[in-house]
């Protein structure tokens, strides 16, 4: 039971540091979109992101909510052998989920230029361009992800998610005895209808 429940902590981790992203089927298609808002909502991006700080700044969001799920998940695994390999393990595999972040920026951006000329107002959108063509504007949006990881966000954030996991923890085995139940009723199933192809024959 301890090895399934590091198992799924390990897994909420490493899902931490993988961002997820929009598959481009899913994109609308381009007759569906307002080209004015679109446009508005890139010159928003472009100046509230140059390309040369998205990946740093998607990296630091990642790399913060990794280092609080692997802290919460030391609250909640009692065994430094485990942590440490867990903790080598993520090291392992970071150059290949950046390199996923990477390929992916370009569609986190498209999507997020999608989002915000379907969630604003073109009025709303050209205010907003208004403000972020200003020095201020610029500040505020790059250093979001800065507030984000400010040390009395990130300690309430902390608290959260170590309250969040110990509620998981305390329910996982009712999970896995349901999917134990459910498993063995489908091989069950399965058995049956297997018996019974075997009789037609």
């Amino acid at each position: 039971m301890t090895l399934r429940i590091l198992l799924v902590a390990t897994a909420l981790a490493v899902a931490a540091n993988v961002p997820a992203y929009a598959n481009k089927q899913n994109d609308p298609s381009p007759a569906a979109v307002d080209r004015t808002r679109i446009d508005l909502a890139n010159q928003i991006l472009a100046r509230s992101y140059p390309e040369e700080t998205r990946e740093p700044m998607f990296r630091a969001v990642a790399e913060q909510m990794e280092a609080q799920m692997l802290q919460t998940l030391r609250g909640q695994v009692d065994d430094e052998g485990a942590l440490a390999i867990i903790q080598a393990w993520q090291d392992r595999i970071s150059e290949e989920t950046n390199l996923v972040l990477k390929q992916a920026i370009p569609d986190l951006m498209n999507s997020w230029a999608i989002s915000f000329s379907e969630v604003f107002s073109e009025q709303e959108l050209r205010d907003i361009l208004a403000f972020v063509s200003t020095d201020t504007g610029q500040s505020f949006m790059l250093k979001s992800a800065d507030v984000v990881s400010h040390p009395d966000f990130a300690a309430a954030n902390q608290r959260y998610m170590d309250e969040t996991m110990a509620i998981v923890m305390s329910r996982l085995p009712d999970l896995i005895s349901e999917l134990g139940e459910y498993r063995r009723l489908e091989n069950g199933a399965s058995a049956v209808e297997t018996a019974s192809g075997d009789g037609e024959y």
